[in-house]
C-alpha cells in the first residue's frame, strides 16, 4: 500500500488492487425470481407523428411486453426502442419498405407462401426482457419500423420516435388505471396489469437512432403536444398525455445528430469501440455535453466504452456484422482481433443495461458498487473464454462517472485555454520537463465537432482538454489545491486518452507510466501508481490510419483517497501527475468525487428522487418459487421467386456518414 512520512515522499506498489476489488453480483441470478409472461404482442390505433420541419405521417403502435406473473407490484417500467434498420427481408436481401412486408407467392397445397418477412428489430432484446421481468419489471419493446421507413427527411425521425415512446407510456398508464385501452386490437390483453405498473418509475433504453430518440424524449416529455391518433385527437394537457416520470435513460450506441443532452435523469451512454455504423461514436458528445448541466433533479451521468463490441450484436435480430473495414483490432477476421462474439457482446450488454435499471429504477443497491466504480464485472458479463479461465475482464469495459455537483468538487474541467495556467479553484497549473503542454478542443466555432482538433488523429469527445507530451525520463503536471478540504469525498478522478498518431509523428509504443501524488500543507506526500487502480491508460488498439480503427476516447481514472495514506485530507496543497518515461496524454475533468455516496434513486410511490446509500434498500426482487419464460425466432423462407421485383424495392446500405441501421 502507498504510505507517507512527515515531510517525505513515500511510494508503495499496489499492483493487485484491481484484482482484489469486489465483484458485482450477476443480473442472471434467479434466486427469488418470478415466473414471466409469454411475450405479448399488442397493437393499437396508428398515431400521426410529426417533425420540426412540418413532416407528418402515420405510424403503427405495436410492442412486445413481458411482465412478472407473481407478486402484486407495482412494477417499474422499462421501455426499449430499437434503431434504424431495414424493415423487410427476402432470402437474406434486406430492404426498406412500408413496414407491412406482405408480398406473397401463390399458394402451394392450399397454403400461402409469405416470401417477404418483416425484420422485427423490436424482438431482438427479448434475451434481456425475460430476465428483467423475472426480477420485477414490466418490459415493453416497441416497434418503430414505420418511422424507419420515413426518416430520411426532416430531423431523421428523432421527434417521431420520441412521440411514439411517450404514446406507448400513455397507453400503459391508462391500462394501469383501468385495466384496458379501447384502441388496442385486444383492449383487455394486459388487464392483469391493472394497478401493478409503477408509472412513477420509468426507464428508457434506446439503440442507435433509438438512443437519440429516448434521450430526446426527456425534453419532449416536458412539452407534450396533442395526441394525434388516427380518427381522434386528444388535446395537449389532457389527463391521458400528461408528462411521465422518466428517471433513468440508457443510450446504446446512439446517434446524436444535434448534440443533445440528457437533463434531469440518470443517464448512461454505451460506446462500442468497433461500431461500424455510428463509427464516430456520437454518444460521447451526449456524455460530454450532459456532464455539467444545471438540473432541477441532479443526476449521475455515465459513459461506457466496450472495447470488443460492434453496433449490431446487442440486438439478436441484427445478426450481420456492421464492422466491415480491415483492421488489426476491430476486424473479427484479423489474427490480432479484439472483437467479442455476438454471445460475449450480449453477456456484458445484458449486465450493463439490466443492472443500470435495477439500481436506478428498482433501488437494488447490490449493483451500486459497480456503478460507483468500485466493483468488477461479474464472470457472466465477461467473454466466455475469460470467465472459464477465472479471469476478470474490466479492461474490456471502461466506466466513466460524473456525480451531481453536490457530490463532487471540480479542480479543473479544462473548458478553456485558461487551464494552461490556472484551475477552477484559483490555483496555478504548471508543468516541468515537458516538450508540449497545450489546450485543445474538438469543437469548432460553429459548434460542430472536428475530430482532429486535438493531437490525436481522431478524438471522439467535445470537452476541452489539456495535451501533455514528453520524451524525457520524467515529466510532471502540477495543480495547486490551496489548502483544500476533501474529506466529503472518496475518490480522486480525472479522464485520460492516449492520442492516435501516424508512424512518422512519433506515437507511443508502450502505454504511459503515470503516478499521482497528493501533498498536504504540512509537506506530507503520498504517491500512487495509477495502473494499480485503473485500466484507462491504454494504447488505442487498431490501425491509426483507418478512420474506423484506432481512436481516442476520454476514460475515467479513479484513485481511492484511502490509497493516499498519511496525507491530511483537510489541508491538501497540490496534486501532481508524474510521468515516467515517454508520455502523450489528453486530459480533462480533474475532480474529487463522492462516488460511494448517496444515490438518487426513484421513490416507489411518487417517482420523485429518494436518497439511498449503497448499503440501504431492499431492492425490487419478486419472491416466487420459479422462473419461466418463452420466446422464439423467425426463420426466413428459402424461396427464390420474386427476386427481380424485390430488387426494385431494395435500398442499399448507406454511406458511412449516413449508415443504414443507425
Amino acid at each position: 500500500m502507498p504510505f507517507a512520512l512527515g515531510g517525505l515522499i513515500a511510494f508503495g506498489a499496489a499492483s493487485s488492487n484491481l484484482q482484489q476489488q469486489d465483484i458485482s453480483p450477476s443480473v442472471r441470478n434467479q434466486a427469488g425470481a418470478a415466473r414471466v409472461s409469454e411475450p405479448l404482442d399488442y397493437r393499437s390505433s396508428q398515431i400521426i407523428v410529426t417533425d420540426p420541419e412540418g413532416i407528418a405521417y402515420n405510424a403503427d403502435v405495436n410492442a412486445l411486453v413481458r411482465y412478472p406473473l407473481d407478486g402484486d407490484g407495482p412494477f417499474p417500467v422499462v421501455l426499449y426502442l430499437h434503431g434504424r434498420h431495414v424493415t423487410c427481408s427476402y432470402l437474406g436481401t434486406e430492404f426498406l419498405s412500408t413496414g407491412e412486408c406482405d408480398l406473397e407467392l401463390p399458394s402451394v397445397l392450399g397454403q400461402p407462401l409469405n416470401v417477404v418477412k418483416s425484420v422485427d428489430s423490436y424482438k431482438g432484446y427479448d434475451y434481456m426482457a425475460r430476465n428483467l421481468a423475472a426480477h420485477g419489471y414490466v418490459v415493453v419493446s416497441i416497434n418503430a419500423n414505420d418511422v424507419n421507413d420515413k426518416d430520411l427527411a426532416g430531423d431523421a425521425g428523432v421527434q417521431a420516435r420520441s412521440e411514439l415512446i411517450l404514446h406507448h407510456l400513455d397507453i400503459l398508464r391508462e391500462i394501469n388505471r383501468t385495466g384496458f385501452y379501447s384502441k388496442l386490437d385486444e383492449p383487455y390483453l394486459l388487464a392483469s396489469l391493472r394497478g401493478k405498473i409503477d408509472m412513477g418509475k420509468v426507464g428508457l433504453m434506446g439503440h442507435s437512432r433509438g438512443g437519440q430518440g429516448v434521450t430526446h424524449s426527456l425534453s419532449v416529455n416536458q412539452a407534450r403536444g396533442p395526441t394525434l391518433e388516427v380518427g381522434e385527437v386528444t388535446p395537449a394537457g389532457s389527463a391521458f398525455n400528461q408528462p411521465h416520470n422518466i428517471s433513468a435513460v440508457f443510450a446504446l450506441a446512439p446517434t446524436n445528430f444535434d448534440i443533445i443532452t440528457a437533463p434531469n435523469a440518470t443517464f448512461a451512454v454505451l460506446l462500442p469501440y468497433c461500431d461500424g455504423d455510428v463509427s464516430n461514436l456520437q454518444g460521447a458528445f451526449m456524455y460530454d455535453e450532459s456532464r455539467n448541466l444545471e438540473e432541477t433533479t441532479p443526476s449521475r451521468k455515465f459513459q461506457l466504452v466496450t472495447m470488443g463490441a460492434n453496433h449490431n450484436f446487442y440486438n439478436t435480430t441484427w445478426s450481420g456484422d456492421d464492422y466491415s473495414n480491415s483492421d488489426s483490432w476491430c476486424d473479427s477476421a484479423a489474427e490480432t482481433s479484439g472483437r467479442d462474439s455476438p454471445i460475449d457482446q450480449r453477456r456484458h450488454g445484458e449486465f450493463l443495461m439490466s443492472s443500470f435499471f435495477r439500481l436506478f429504477l428498482g433501488n437494488e443497491t447490490q449493483f451500486s458498487p459497480y456503478w460507483s466504480g468500485m466493483a468488477s464485472l461479474p464472470a457472466d458479463a465477461c467473454p466466455v473464454g475469460s470467465a472459464n479461465a477465472g479471469q476478470r475482464c474490466d479492461e474490456r469495459v471502461h466506466l466513466t462517472i460524473q456525480t451531481p455537483k453536490e457530490q463532487r468538487l471540480e479542480i479543473d474541467n479544462t473548458a478553456t485555454a485558461t487551464s494552461l495556467t490556472s484551475n477552477q479553484l484559483g490555483g496555478a497549473n504548471s508543468t516541468s520537463d515537458t516538450d508540449r503542454f497545450e489546450f485543445c478542443s474538438t469543437r469548432n466555432e460553429s459548434g460542430t465537432v472536428n475530430s482532429t482538433g486535438c493531437p490525436s488523429l481522431r478524438t471522439w469527445a467535445t470537452s476541452g482538454q489539456l495535451y501533455l507530451e514528453s520524451d524525457n525520463s520524467e515529466s510532471r503536471f502540477k495543480t495547486q489545491l490551496n489548502d483544500l478540504d476533501v474529506t466529503p469525498y472518496d475518490s480522486l478522478t480525472f479522464r485520460v486518452g492516449v492520442p492516435v498518431k501516424a508512424a512518422e509523428n512519433n506515437p507511443l509504443t508502450t502505454a504511459p507510466n503515470m503516478r499521482a501524488m497528493l501533498t498536504d500543507t504540512f509537506g506530507q506526500s503520498t504517491v500512487v501508481d495509477v495502473a494499480s487502480y485503473s485500466n484507462a491508460l491504454y494504447l488505442p488498439p487498431g490501425d491509426p490510419l483507418n478512420t474506423e480503427g484506432a481512436k481516442t476516447l476520454l476514460n475515467m481514472i479513479r484513485l481511492p483517497l484511502a490509497s493516499f495514506q498519511g496525507v491530511d485530507f483537510e489541508h491538501l496543497a497540490t496534486l501532481e501527475l508524474i510521468h515516467v518515461g515517454p508520455t502523450q496524454l489528453q486530459l480533462t475533468d480533474f475532480q474529487f468525487q463522492a462516488l460511494a455516496g448517496e444515490l438518487q434513486l426513484s421513490d416507489s410511490d411518487t417517482g420523485t428522487p429518494v436518497v439511498v446509500t449503497p448499503n440501504e434498500g431492499s431492492g425490487n426482487t419478486v419472491n416466487a418459487d420459479s422462473a419461466s419464460g418463452g420466446g422464439g425466432s423467425t426463420t426466413l423462407p428459402g424461396l427464390t421467386a420474386l427476386a427481380l421485383c424485390l430488387l426494385a424495392f431494395k435500398r442499399k446500405r448507406g454511406a458511412k456518414g449516413e449508415p443504414h441501421n443507425v
